[in-house]
């Protein structure tokens, strides 16, 4: 009888353990913002698994998931064939946006680029590689980007390169 007693305690013990545990935090690669909140179609796309945009500046990678979208303009607000906005991140430390005359797939000229508060360019190009895209902001659009920066704090140039990959 005691050793049934002595095996129900340790159990009990084992399991009381074993709930009592806690997940740590996920560790991710530096740079990277990590998705916050799970998508559940109603929160107007400020987060969701499989949009990402990962830049590079001086060997810093930064990998966005938080805030990813996507805007496409008309040719009357951006003339004259329109253009596509891809943006994302969480505060002005990693805010990302670019913005350049998309139109399907193919390379176009960027229009604008900016990385953080200080980091703004509009020169580079931008290859589109899967865009399907229905309204103003809903679809798939999938490339790759090089651009030049000029950090308008010291005015040093800085090269960026980087993907997206945004399906809303």
């Amino acid at each position: 009888m005691i050793k049934n007693f002595t095996k129900a305690i340790f159990s009990m013990l084992l399991i009381s353990a074993i709930a009592g545990c806690k997940l740590d935090a996920p560790v991710y690669p530096e740079g990277t913002v990590a998705n916050e909140g799970v998508d559940d179609g109603n929160n107007n796309g400020n987060t969701a698994s499989g949009r990402t945009i990962t830049y590079t500046i001086d060997g810093k990678t930064t990998t966005l998931k938080s805030n990813v979208v996507f805007q496409v303009y008309t040719a009357d607000q951006f003339p004259p064939d329109g253009a596509v906005q891809i943006g994302g991140g969480t505060d002005a430390s990693n805010l990302f946006t670019l913005m350049a005359p998309i139109t399907g797939t193919g390379t176009f000229d960027i229009s604008g680029l900016a990385a953080g508060t200080t980091l703004i360019g509009d020169a580079g190009k931008v290859t589109v590689t899967q865009y399907n895209v229905s309204g103003s902001n809903k679809g798939t659009i999938v490339g790759t980007f090089t651009g030049d920066l000029v950090d308008i704090s010291n005015g040093a140039d800085k090269t960026v390169s980087g993907s997206f990959s945004i399906k809303m």
